[in-house]
């Protein structure tokens, strides 16, 4: 069986630090732009974080998953994003708004020094930082399908086009991240050119693995469920007795 070169975990460090190595990059480049203004070393985000931090872990909550998947007319076998997925995209905007005042007022300073090269780069930064945040701003009102479990197979967003049941061999037992992950057969990934694994993050459907699964089986009720183990080894389970009622599955973002 074909495995995965770089782990779900290992993606996830790798977008982390870059994007830790991002912020680290923005906090040096406001402090060489600021240095001929003053000496504050730049915008002040103290608040801002603290909004930030606060907002995260409220939207991180399973409750506030739930009740805003409340105003949700949910099409059977189909999971949009979730909204609160959606709202997560508006996090950096207490962080926006304090560089937008900083980088307008540095900005008009450094035009009356005629300091040309910090001007230049702190508008060019300003506008790309604007239109990140506009292109948020739009996603937050677009719901696209993040999964989709019908008769003809399973689409994932993150896999861009959907697997027919042939070419699903068995689907992973929850463990680990709340991600759906299903297994292709060797024909398929070959066919496909890539590994057997695939993953989909469940947090933008609102849904966690089980219910994940149930949907699955709801529609394929023969579909294997066997533990994915570290060391390739692949201890088949025909039966799941730990998957939720299939009428109860819902959305909830």
């Amino acid at each position: 069986m074909i495995r995965p070169l770089f782990s779900p975990e290992m993606l996830m460090k790798a977008r982390t630090y870059a994007f830790y190595g991002s912020v680290l990059g923005l906090v040096l480049f406001c402090r060489w732009t600021s240095q001929p203004v003053s000496d504050d070393g730049g915008p002040s985000f103290g608040w801002a974080i603290l909004i930030m931090i606060g907002a995260g872990w409220l939207l991180s909550q399973d409750w506030l998953e739930r009740l805003l998947g409340r105003f949700n007319a949910p099409t059977r076998g189909e999971w949009r994003t979730a909204r609160a997925a959606r709202l997560r995209l508006l996090l950096p905007f207490p962080c926006m708004i304090v560089l937008l005042i900083w980088a307008g007022q540095t900005g008009w300073s450094l035009w009356t020094m005629a300091d040309l090269p910090r001007f230049v780069g702190l508008v060019a930064v300003t506008l790309l930082l604007s239109a990140l945040a506009i292109r948020n701003t739009l996603q937050i009102w677009r719901a696209r399908v993040e999964l989709r479990v019908s008769e003809a197979g399973v689409f994932a967003q993150a896999w861009r086009r959907t697997y027919s049941w042939d070419e699903i061999a068995f689907a992973v037992q929850p463990g680990g991240p709340r991600e759906l992950r299903l297994v292709l057969t060797d024909a398929a990934a070959q066919a496909a050119g890539r590994s057997a694994l695939l993953t989909a993050p469940l947090a933008p459907t609102g849904l966690f693995p089980n219910e994940a699964l149930a949907a699955l089986r709801a529609v394929q009720p023969d579909l294997p469920i066997e533990p994915w183990t570290s060391n390739g080894v692949v201890l088949p389970i025909r039966g799941a007795t730990d998957l939720p009622d299939v009428s109860k599955v819902g959305t909830y973002g």
